[in-house]
Order: structure tokens, then C-alpha cells, then sequence
């Protein structure tokens, strides 16, 4: 559980890489530095921080928008994919660290990195969606039936 208190660094605040987020990264990122479980100014947790797209949705962040924003977070550098879950399997969670590679982006000396992409075939998150169907194509396949039985 989170703490009701979180501290960010007033240089994150003020930094160009923060400023130039769209709003709903920045409401994620907030969320993630309230997963931190802090100790005298050290993150226990580092690389064990756990935030879902189940977490996201009742947080009222819609799935594409959530996979969006935290590739951004990743690319931005201020946070880093520790493991990479097995998109759905209970028990097997994306685990992530909060990274200060934020403080040098958009330098030379700045540390790109991406979120792992899934190359599995036919598993995990995307499996879900492409599989279910969409109220569209229902709604035409209904019609289509009812076309053909007049």
C-alpha cells in the first residue's frame, strides 16, 4: 500500500523532461512515486514497484493510454521495466524502478532506453484484446444476419 505522504525532487519538478509530459504521464508518474516505500531518502522497493493496467483502469487511465504514457515515462527516463510480466498471468507482474536518467535528457550524456517489447505470439495482454470482440463488428454481424433472414 501506498503512503499517504510522497516526496519528489523539486529539480524533477522544475526539469524540462517533466514539464514537456502530457498530463496523464505526469498523473502516472505521481502514481508510481507513491508506490515508492521510502526509507532516510532510499527507495526500498526499487525495482519491485508493481503498477497494473487493472491498478490503471480503476484509476480511471484506459489501457492504450496507459501502455502509452509509461513507454513515455521509460523514454523520458524516469522510470525503467526491472522484469517484464507475462501480460496477464497472475503472480508474473511487471516490476519497475524509479530511475534519475530524467536528469539528463535531452544531453548527450543522456541513457536511452525502451520498455521490453512482448514478442511472444498469441499470449499475454495483447492475446486478450485481439481476441475479444468489438461491439462494432457484433453489432454489423447482427444486422447482416437479420438483412439476410427478410
Amino acid at each position: 500500500m501506498a503512503s499517504p505522504i510522497f516526496v519528489m525532487e523539486h529539480e524533477m519538478r522544475k526539469s524540462k523532461a517533466f514539464r514537456e509530459l502530457p498530463g496523464t504521464a505526469i498523473v502516472i508518474l505521481l502514481d508510481f512515486l507513491a508506490r515508492r516505500k521510502m526509507k532516510k531518502g532510499h527507495i526500498l522497493n526499487n525495482g519491485e514497484i508493481v503498477y497494473t493496467f487493472a491498478e490503471a483502469k480503476k484509476n480511471g487511465i484506459p489501457p492504450k493510454t496507459f501502455n502509452r504514457n509509461r513507454d513515455l515515462l521509460v523514454e523520458r527516463g524516469f522510470i525503467d521495466v526491472t522484469h517484464a510480466g507475462s501480460g496477464g498471468r497472475k503472480g508474473d507482474m511487471t516490476l519497475y524502478a524509479i530511475s534519475d536518467r530524467w536528469k539528463k535528457w535531452g544531453t548527450d550524456k543522456f541513457v536511452h532506453k525502451e520498455r521490453p517489447k512482448d514478442l511472444r505470439k498469441g499470449i499475454g495482454f495483447q492475446k486478450y484484446w485481439d481476441k475479444k470482440p468489438s461491439v462494432s463488428k457484433t453489432l454489423h454481424e447482427a444486422v447482416s444476419l437479420m438483412t439476410v433472414e427478410t
